[in-house]
């Protein structure tokens, strides 16, 4: 016999993990658990989803209040504040868009107005940050002198 006759013989002789549990029988003892309080009131599924529904319903229109909210508002500290919420919110990648076009707006209007305005403090350092975490250049120094 050839040493490939010979390997294949060698390993068509050795058993299965099948045939050794067949030669072997496990006894395996059976547990009787106590009934759930909880019922099956949790288990169960309907078939038509129907509260998805609804909700996936409610935060579309929701969504499309606060783009019409951020479209909407012509103020600058009360849009810089709205930004700012959906931020710490956690949804703002729902309105990524939106949001970078008002900041490009809003990064225009601070070029051709270089004084800072006649915005508070909090505005100010709103609209900064705001426009720094977005990729904007904007300088720190001499534009915010106003408040030195």
């Amino acid at each position: 016999m050839s040493n490939v006759e010979m390997s294949m013989h060698s390993t068509s002789e050795m058993p299965t993990p099948a045939q050794s549990a067949n030669d072997e029988e496990v006894v395996r003892r059976t547990v009787k658990y106590h009934p759930s309080i909880w019922g099956d009131h949790f288990i169960i599924n309907s078939d038509e989803n129907t509260d998805t529904y609804v909700w996936q319903r409610e935060a579309n229109e929701l969504k499309e209040t606060v783009r019409n909210m951020l479209a909407a508002t012509a103020k600058l500290p009360q849009k810089l504040k709205l930004i700012d919420e959906t931020q710490r919110l956690g949804i703002a990648y729902h309105f990524e868009a939106e949001i970078e076009e008002e900041l490009a707006q809003i990064f225009n209007a601070y070029q051709k107005d270089n004084d800072g305005g006649d915005d508070d403090l909090q505005t100010t350092a709103l609209q900064f940050r705001l426009l720094r975490q977005h990729g904007y250049n904007v300088l720190c120094g001499e534009s915010y002198g106003c408040f030195t």
